[in-house]
């Protein structure tokens, strides 16, 4: 079975330039409206708000998200959530929505030791037909931390099992290729791949294309064919979404 898989640092439903769009939705339609159109079946989310503020206190962005998904394809989307901080109203963190069957299977809060903020990473088990994998989300944390987050998240596999299952993660490491963070999450504790593509700008690329890729898909006991993979050309957000193709 084929599947695509995308990771996506949604930045809140904010605009490039930190503000809003008039309705606070205008962003997560269009963003239902790529992930469609990308045929994607499974997309990681990072920087996802539930309840906030500064994005609508009725809004769940996940939840709107699979709505959208649900009413434009004619198909049933999930959604799993995990909270990174409490924004008091609501939750600011990351989320996995899908077209398949969702069942939470881990949850790791990465706290935060030199910059400002806690992260977090969310572990779902992905049933298809008569198969399953398991995919993960993150989004890491800035100087220092993600070094830090990106080993505790790979121990914390290990430690719970999950380093001898299909697996993919989809995360904004907040640093680039060939980055200490980048070498954790390919060689420690149990080897993954970059399901790529290599060298391709993700972040603020409409300012410079030469900007580094921070944003990956690592995988390990599973089928992708990297020749498929790539960075959408899509500027909703501040960062670009990453698509892999899973043949298993």
């Amino acid at each position: 079975m084929a599947i695509n898989i995308l990771t996506w640092n949604i930045k809140a439903g904010q605009n490039k330039d930190g503000g809003y769009p008039d309705p606070k939705t205008e962003n997560l339609d269009k963003i239902a409206d790529e992930i469609k159109t990308s045929g994607a079946s499974i997309v990681c989310l990072q920087e996802v708000d539930a309840y906030t503020i500064r994005s609508g206190t009725n809004i769940h962005q996940a939840e709107y998200i699979s709505n959208k998904l649900t009413a434009i394809t004619g198909t049933t989307w999930n959604y799993k959530y995990i909270t990174s901080i409490n924004m008091n109203p609501g939750y600011y963190g990351n989320a996995i929505i899908s077209s398949c069957s969702l069942t939470t299977a881990l949850r790791v809060y990465l706290s935060k030791v030199n910059s400002s903020e806690n992260r977090s990473f969310l572990l779902v088990r992905v049933d298809f037909g008569s198969s399953y994998f398991y995919v993960g989300t993150a989004h890491l944390g800035l100087n220092g931390d993600q070094v830090i987050q990106a080993q505790k998240i790979k121990d914390e596999l290990n430690n719970n099992g999950f380093s001898n299952e299909r697996l993919i993660i989809g995360c904004d490491l907040n640093d680039g290729e060939n980055s200490d963070t980048y070498n954790i999450m390919l060689n420690n504790v149990f080897s993954m791949v970059d399901s790529g593509p290599a060298g391709i700008c993700t972040l603020e690329c409409y300012n410079n294309s030469n900007n580094p890729k921070i944003d990956f898909l690592f995988n390990c006991g599973t089928s992708i064919d990297a020749t498929k993979s790539k960075v959408l050309q899509v500027d909703i957000s501040d960062h670009r979404p990453v698509m892999a193709y899973i043949n298993d």
